[in-house]
């Protein structure tokens, strides 16, 4: 018989898990804009009306939650039609009643068909609440006290009602403790539990939170207790909104999958303590990568015991991934296949594809990409077949097909419409393969897909690869210039990202190519600065490539404020650093460079160093040249540290007024003590300067200038020359006082000279 294609066959699926704790998130329309209606517990049947990509339509065939309405349909499992959803824990209380009917009817029907006694007062309130009309749900909770008072257990759950719609925290905890205490009166486990989580939720908004984190630790305590799965959900929403407050998002997660773990392990629930474990590696894998593999290898012997198949696939494909090992995701494929787990194959076949490019085997990668699309269009899966594309756009990138990488990117982007974060990363790789016009656009789309998923590390990345396409875009004047002062806010944007995000190294990639904006917009002093504290961050991460390229536009700042001097310095050392790292061509221009400023700069021509050796102490000075010259003179100082330089300088200038009256041409010179002694590498105490005889070297060359009859030599001797030593450095001075008419000695006593660079 073959079968009759007319007759539909119903499809069966169980929630499994869940994108945020407490439930899977019901709407009316397949729209991820349209109106939430409430959630699916975990564990809850239902079957399959329509579906649309990666929504499904579907009515409920057994647990918690609306009857009908649009889910994601990543967030199920296929069934056999006759599994049945756990017991659903039947509490006794009115408030209990009226939160079933309004789940179970949704708000508006609920509300419609809310009686006027009590009970049905509640059901009003908790409707109304579940529409976000707090005052009319205040008004009906607040008649529902008035109406069930002497009934304790009434009473109670109005009070706990008027706490669930008073907008005032304080009040509201007020009425919520003395609905504790009237449940704990009254023995109502359940009801205790659920004031608990909701005094939890209050001093969470009172930024109370060890107080909140220990409420709702004794509410998860007790809905454990009872068998309450539906209650232990919400209570873990709220822990983990606490988690959130104290320790971050990123990590919030873990801490609830720890106290999970911990919980399942002492009620010896090995397939609990699995599932938990497996879900804690997962939070792990970005963070701590030896803790996910240990956690995760602890999940998969867990899983293995309790007989989970699918639970270990899971378990050994996040080890491989905290791993980075090939061969332990082929062997999760290999169980997978034999399983016949066709969903989770594409995700092992897109994580394959993933580290076998991240190994640099891009031709293998596109493979794998290509079989994980081939079975998610098999499948219909329009998730797993949005991220195969993009697995195998980011393989083409690799292997230069650009156009390809383009096509497959922008088609993976129309494929994930209900993740945004994988959607924004789409649209970066297309971007990566796409020209700098079109480069521009698709990131400005794909940061807001971030911002949705409310994923600040993509978005800020997002911001700074859009920063750097911006300052690349070339086209009419106006739009380069509005596209840098675009780059440089948004560069500023990501850089302020990473600074809280803690990540050093992204910060100075953003430092860098804000510095280069701000360059180009001729904010050069900003720029400089900036691009340093690159060059910081670059080192404190041990990043050589980027601290290299930081330190090159730190360059290009100083050569465009004209200090060629600094730039020349700041040049040979990025060379230097380019040299080490290999890059030939980059180290080529920066030779260039520097012959460049080298030519800007005034050179230093170095001349022969003069040995003069002493001779013996008995002197002829009526034989010596120097004394018998009348136009001669000699002007004698006192050491360096002594302020009489300042006095010797009125009479050089006195004296230099009486020789101008000379007729003929009067040459002489001016003698001063260890004042070029640091220069010429003589050892100088620390606290002598020299400052105030160097102003003697000044006034000597202003008279030069001013005074080109007068032929003026300073000579500077060193500190520790005597008599006789003095005699022979004043008798050369006298022979050549160099080209500029200015010299300085020093003494080798040791014959240290040799051993000098100059």
């Amino acid at each position: 018989l073959e079968p009759n294609p007319s007759v539909a066959v119903m499809v069966h699926y169980e929630v499994v898990s869940v994108a945020e704790l407490g439930g899977a998130m019901v709407r009316e329309g397949k729209s991820l804009s349209s109106r939430l209606v409430a959630r699916l517990g975990v564990g809850a049947v239902v079957s399959e009306l329509e579906r649309a990509g990666e929504r499904l339509r579907f009515k409920k065939v057994s647990g918690s939650g609306p009857e009908s309405g649009w889910v994601s349909a990543r967030l199920l499992e296929p069934c056999a039609a006759s599994k049945a959803a756990p017991a659903r824990y039947q509490g006794k209380s009115l408030l209990v009643q009226a939160e079933a009917k309004v789940l179970d009817k949704g708000a508006s029907l609920a509300l419609s068909e809310a009686g006027k006694d009590g009970a049905g007062l509640l059901v009003a309130s908790l409707a109304l609440l579940a529409q976000g009309s707090l005052p009319a749900a205040l008004e009906k909770a607040q008649a529902a006290a008035e109406a069930l008072k002497g009934n304790k257990d009434g009473e109670a759950s109005a009070l706990l009602a008027v706490a669930l719609s008073t907008a005032e925290p304080k009040v509201a905890l007020g009425h919520a403790m003395s609905a504790l205490a009237s449940f704990k009166e009254a023995g109502d486990k359940q009801m205790e539990a659920s004031s608990l989580t909701t005094i939890a939720n209050l001093r969470l908004s009172l930024k109370e939170l060890s107080v909140a984190e220990a409420a709702v630790k004794d509410a998860l305590r007790i809905f454990r207790e009872i068998g309450d799965l539906e209650g232990e959900q919400a209570a873990e929403a709220t822990y983990l909104d606490i988690a959130s407050a104290r320790e971050g998002a990123g990590n919030a997660v873990a801490v609830v999958c720890r106290d999970r773990a911990a919980y399942f392990k002492s009620t010896g629930n090995k397939l609990g303590e699995g599932q938990a474990l497996r879900q804690l590696a997962e939070q792990l894998l970005g963070a701590d990568g030896k803790e996910a593999v240990e956690c995760s290898t602890e999940a998969r012997k867990l899983l293995q015991q309790a007989g989970d198949k699918k639970g270990e696939v899971s378990a050994l494909h996040t080890v491989a991934l905290a791993e980075g090992d090939e061969t332990k995701l082929e062997e999760a494929l290999k169980i997978s296949q034999s399983l016949g787990d066709e969903s989770s194959q594409v995700d092992l076949l897109v994580s394959l594809s993933a580290l076998k490019l991240q190994k640099g085997d891009a031709a293998a990668a596109k493979s794998r990409a290509g079989e994980a699309q081939t079975l998610a269009k098999k499948l219909s899966d329009t998730s797993g077949a949005g991220r195969a594309s993009h697995a195998c756009a980011s393989a083409c990138l690799v292997l230069g097909q650009a156009k390809e990488a383009l096509q497959m990117s922008k088609e993976a982007a129309d494929l994930l419409s209900s993740d945004p974060a994988a959607r924004g990363l789409a649209l970066c790789t297309a971007a990566a393969a796409a020209d700098a016009a079109e480069a521009c656009e698709l990131l400005r789309q794909a940061v807001p897909f971030f911002g949705a998923a409310k994923d600040a590390r993509g978005e800020a990345t997002a911001k700074l690869q859009l920063a750097a396409a911006l300052l690349s875009y070339e086209g009419p004047l106006v739009e380069v210039f509005k596209n840098r002062q675009e780059a440089a806010g948004v560069a500023e944007q990501a850089r302020c990202a990473f600074l809280v995000l803690g990540d050093k190294r992204s910060q100075a990639k953003a430092s860098n190519v804000a510095a280069q904006s701000k360059i180009l917009l001729d904010d050069l002093e900003g720029g400089l600065e900036t691009a340093m504290q690159g060059v910081v961050l670059a080192r404190s991460c041990g990043d050589k490539v980027l601290e290299a390229f930081s330190l090159r536009t730190a360059l290009a700042g100083q050569v465009s404020m004209g200090s060629s001097a600094e730039a020349l310095r700041l040049a040979k050392e990025v060379k230097i650093l380019f040299h080490k790292l290999g890059k030939k061509e980059i180290e080529e221009s920066l030779d260039s460079l520097i012959l460049q400023l080298e030519e800007e700069l005034p050179r230093i021509t170095a001349i022969p160093r003069r040995t003069i050796l002493s001779k013996d102490t008995k002197i002829n000075l009526q034989s010596n040249l120097l004394f018998s010259s009348a136009t001669n003179c000699i002007v004698w100082s006192l050491p360096m540290s002594q302020l009489t330089y300042l006095v010797y300088l009125i009479e050089l200038l006195k004296f230099c007024d009486d020789l101008k009256n000379i007729p003929e041409r009067v040459a002489f010179l001016v003698m001063t003590k260890g004042v070029m002694a640091r220069h010429t590498g003589e050892m100088v105490p620390s606290q002598c300067t020299g400052a105030l005889g160097t102003t003697v070297w000044a006034v000597c060359r202003t008279i030069r200038l001013e005074s080109p009859k007068l032929l003026v030599c300073t000579v500077d001797m060193p500190s520790s020359a005597d008599v006789h030593e003095m005699t022979d450095c004043i008798r050369a001075a006298q022979l050549d006082p160099g080209p500029r008419n200015e010299i300085s000695f020093i003494i080798d006593r040791t014959n240290q000279l040799g051993k000098r660079p100059y």
